[in-house]
């Protein structure tokens, strides 16, 4: 019995030094909390035992080094996608492994080459497992039927008394024992927290019982509100029968959504309410784009853009990596599920719900014109079956329609010479929607994007990383270029709007080559995000300085208003950044910018940025704001929301 209390001293060894060696590699660091994760391999090595224990000797040896082979596995992976993404993946893009091997392959290889000594040191305590296993080290007899009881006894104590303290830390927002109870706790903040297999474990369990998790149990009489009427005169309302929805609905979720849906206050139509109504409208969702592109001399289409119009100075994009995400909440004003029970990405999901605000729908509604494009594959992320349900009645792609060839990545420019006379003569009002590919990962000479305009980059005193950068988003400059001098032709520049976002953070960029691109060390838990908001119309004689924070979930109401168009922003979390409303910038991440402070929610830490003094009770009240919001936000998904919505 010796040997076998060995093979539990040994499955709890091998545990930590995973963990450890993944957080060294990706977070860089070890710090108090990192304590949870070594509590939480108590009870995850006692079942390693047991397993190794349930029948003959060699069956369980087996047995033992398959399962410490899968787990090793999963923390290679970890590794690479966080060396590619920069954040950590959960169970629900598992699904998407075969888009990452066939699409990603180059990208995968570098992130491999990249990863290299973490895998290494992987992969030797695979092999050392095997030598120590075989080699007769450790134990891996039958227990009998008392002490395999007395060790599943073990691993219940274990796990209760882990869950108990996790309340010395705190049971508040964001707090250890928060990331673990929460279901919208984010994969980064659950790793970072309580380590790689406690999160997974979490993500599976709370996937497999979403209804348990999510299923909420209401006497409908108490979601009964007294309705705060509002002008739509004054306010961006629809009149809705709130409470006529929480009668009817037959789904609880829904019901209770719409019960805290009537208590927000709605924002206040003001002076640029109806500015652009009449006018087209181009939306670019571009491929990890970065503010520091836009230059005078390099980019002077995007710098012309970006400069006139409305100037949003304090704009973050929410998001570090995965576009669906950054283009579900460019696209309807709303985060998407982020939260461990989601099954799959938001936009999938989406594509059976009712989007009434998406703005190929609003168009569409008023008889404009409606044109989405993308220039890779419609397939990929399921974008053939979600864009045309947000109201884009032309939906072109290589697989579809369009004349460019798929390749990865492929050319911004190309794609809107081959679409831009679908709309540029078509006499009639239009809204056109583009989700670019040029500036996609990786950065070298061996990215056919990069390689069409390294002639320009050349004498740029940069890296050859960010040179290829730059230069594969030229591809972007010279699709704006062509499309503003087609405008130009066709006389109606004046009543176009042009609006340009990213996705994402350039995650290619690593943290050396993005501080020279942009001329100074940027702080990666908030500067990085920072990013643009481009409104532009040739219409506008002086530009419009915004200096409110903002981030991706606030540009389509904004537009929305702009536009004069009627909806109900107490339908949408996202805010009109030119409104009377509180300004926030929200990250996925649940971290959150203001006026004078920011608040890290991984490492629930708070800066305050001004010498004013910051009352506590403000901090907690922003905290449970930011879990309201992402809460609404996956109740309007799941609930299929919108598809209540009748005006009285």
């Amino acid at each position: 019995m010796i040997k076998k209390t060995y093979t539990l001293i040994y499955s709890y060894f091998i545990l930590i030094y995973l963990e450890l060696i993944l957080r060294l590699f990706t977070v860089g660091s070890v710090d108090i909390r990192f304590l949870y994760t070594a509590l939480f391999m108590i009870p995850s090595a006692l079942i390693l035992y047991i397993l190794s224990s349930l029948f003959s000797a060699i069956v369980n040896k087996i047995l033992y080094n398959t399962i410490i082979f899968v787990i090793g596995i999963y923390f290679c992976v970890q590794t690479v996608y966080y060396t590619i993404f920069g954040s950590f993946m959960s169970v629900s893009l598992i699904k998407m492994g075969d888009d990452a091997i066939n699409n990603f392959n180059e990208q995968l290889k570098q992130g491999i080459s990249d990863s290299a000594w973490a895998i290494v040191a992987i992969v030797a305590i695979l092999f050392m497992t095997l030598l120590i296993s075989f080699g007769g080290f450790i134990g891996f007899e039958r227990l009998n039927a008392k002490l395999t009881m007395i060790s599943v006894a073990s691993v219940i104590i274990a796990h209760m008394a882990c869950v108990m303290l996790l309340t010395a830390g705190g049971t508040g927002a964001y707090t250890v024992y928060d990331v673990y109870h929460s279901i919208d706790a984010s994969t980064d903040s659950s790793v970072q927290n309580l380590g790689v297999l406690t999160a997974t474990r979490l993500e599976i369990q709370q996937n497999l019982f979403r209804n348990y998790y999510t299923k909420k149990y209401i006497d409908k009489e108490s979601l009964y509100v007294e309705i705060k009427e509002f002008s739509s005169e004054e306010y961006n309302v629809l009149d809705i029968d709130f409470n006529g929805i929480i009668a009817d609905s037959a789904s609880p979720e829904a019901a209770a959504l719409a019960s805290e849906l009537a208590k927000i206050e709605p924002t206040r139509k003001n002076e640029y309410t109806g500015i652009f109504e009449g006018y087209n409208l181009i939306t670019i969702c571009a491929e990890s784009f970065s503010p520091y592109l836009i230059d005078a001399q390099i980019t002077p289409t995007l710098y012309r853009l970006a400069n006139e119009g409305f100037i949003f100075n304090n704009f973050y994009a929410s998001y570090d990596s995965v576009t669906t995400n950054g283009e579900y909440t460019f696209c309807l004003g709303n985060f998407p599920d982020l939260s461990r029970s989601k099954k799959d990405n938001s936009f999938i999901a989406s594509s059976k719900n009712e989007l009434p605000f998406a703005l190929g729908n609003m168009f569409k509604s008023i008889g404009a014109d409606t044109y989405a494009y993308h220039n890779f594959l419609g397939t990929y992320y399921s974008r053939n079956i979600t864009h045309p349900n947000m109201g884009y009645d032309v939906f072109r792609t290589p697989d579809n329609g369009l004349d460019i060839a798929p390749t990865w990545p492929s050319s911004d420019y190309d794609m809107i010479v081959e679409s831009v006379d679908d709309y540029i003569d078509s006499g009639k009002q239009f809204h056109t929607y583009y989700m670019t590919f040029s500036g996609h990962y990786q950065y070298n000479w061996a990215n056919i994007m990069c390689v069409r305009n390294r002639s320009l980059v050349k004498e740029l005193d940069y890296p050859t990383t960010v040179k290829a950068y730059i230069s594969s988003n030229l591809e972007l400059e010279k699709a704006l270029s062509y499309l503003m001098r087609r405008l130009e032709e066709a006389g109606i520049e004046d009543r176009t709007v042009i609006v340009l976002t990213t996705d994402h953070y350039p995650y290619g960029l690593d943290e050396y080559n993005y501080n020279l691109f942009a001329g100074k060390k940027i702080d990666t838990d908030f500067e990085k995000y920072k990013n643009s908001f481009i409104c532009w119309t040739g219409a506008m004689n002086e530009p419009v300085i915004v200096n409110e924070i903002c981030s991706t979930i606030d540009i389509l109401p904004t537009l929305l208003n702009l536009f004069g168009f009627k909806y109900d922003s107490r339908l949408i979390m996202g805010r009109d950044v030119l409104s009377d409303s509180e300004k926030i910038a929200i990250l996925a991440n649940q971290s959150f910018i203001c006026d004078n402070y920011r608040f890290n929610a991984p490492d629930n830490e708070l800066t305050v940025t001004t010498n004013t003094q910051i009352d506590d009770s403000e901090i907690e009240s922003k905290k449970n704001y930011i879990k309201q919001i992402l809460n609404l936000s996956r109740s309007i998904l799941n609930t299929n929301f919108y598809q209540y919505i009748t005006e009285e």
